[in-house]
């Protein structure tokens, strides 16, 4: 069942990336991709939120990266599927 999607372009603002990832709720499986440029226009803020759904790449993610995850609000532990 798909609850919900959400497409955001790195060549806006991220506040609505923010706001969509603070209305996530807890045991709520989230998978996110990105092509081209998914690191641009992503600031501190947003990289903690992925952080927090399991994500260790994040925080390293630069320009040009692709990047596929899949975790979870309230995991408690990293995500083993992230490449």
């Amino acid at each position: 069942l798909l609850l919900n999607s959400f497409m955001f372009s790195f060549f806006s603002d991220v506040a609505p990336l923010i706001e969509f990832l603070k209305t996530i709720q807890d045991g709520t499986i989230v998978l996110m991709a990105t092509y081209d440029d998914g690191a641009t226009k992503l600031n501190e803020e947003a990289r903690r939120l992925i952080a927090e759904l399991g994500s260790t790449s994040i925080t390293n993610l630069g320009f040009r990266d692709n990047w596929v995850f899949c975790g979870g609000k309230g995991i408690k532990t990293k995500s083993p599927f992230e490449q």
